[in-house]
């Protein structure tokens, strides 16, 4: 019996700035994967939010305001998925399992808004620990006190929904509101 949701964060409440920048086709490829290795370090917690925006600004040649606004002010918020997991958290424990550091979350989400949006949030550069490590969504079950089979995984890239199915864990890759609130609708039946 499912008793726990866990969604992502990026590509399911918020597209991700750093993935848009990285496959837009005018993104030089050296750039792009030095952006993707800033953007290991941060989910490592290896790497602040103001380190991060400040390599990020110099690799892009752009100014650090511009670069804190691009990657944590202009992504919009999918409201009706904010809409649809307070309607769930009255069956359901509900977590966001993100790989970002725990700085870089405000500018998403705020602390409180995360207490009334969540049961747990668990955010990799907190942990030291990211996805698809079994051992992030080990933790992540624990603090919702669910076992790994008892948790539905909505994230929007498909390996880790694969991943996790390996672990006993049921899983959506998120495409669009639509096709994961019917998805959620038939495993919750």
């Amino acid at each position: 019996m499912i008793k726990a949701l866990i969604f992502d964060c990026f590509g399911v409440f918020y597209s991700d700035p750093v993935f848009a920048y990285m496959q837009d086709p005018s993104t030089p490829p050296v750039k792009a994967e030095a952006l993707h290795a800033l953007d290991e370090q941060a989910a490592r917690g290896t790497l602040s939010k103001h380190s991060f925006v400040t390599r990020a600004a110099q690799l892009l040649d752009i100014s650090q305001d511009e670069s804190e606004q691009r990657f944590f002010h202009s992504a919009e918020r999918n409201e009706l998925l904010i809409k649809l997991i307070q309607e769930l958290r009255k069956n359901y424990k509900v977590a966001m399992l993100s790989n970002i550091g725990g700085d870089m979350m405000d500018g998403f989400f705020t602390p409180e808004e995360r207490l009334q949006f969540f049961d747990k949030v668990v955010l990799s550069g907190d942990v030291k620990l990211a996805k698809p490590d079994r051992e992030i969504f080990e933790l992540t079950c624990e603090r919702l006190g669910v076992g790994l089979h008892e948790a539905v995984m909505i994230d929007d890239m498909q390996t880790t929904c694969d991943i996790v199915r390996t672990f006993g864990m049921q899983s959506i890759c998120y495409k669009n509101f639509g096709q994961c609130k019917a998805e959620l609708a038939t495993i919750l039946r």
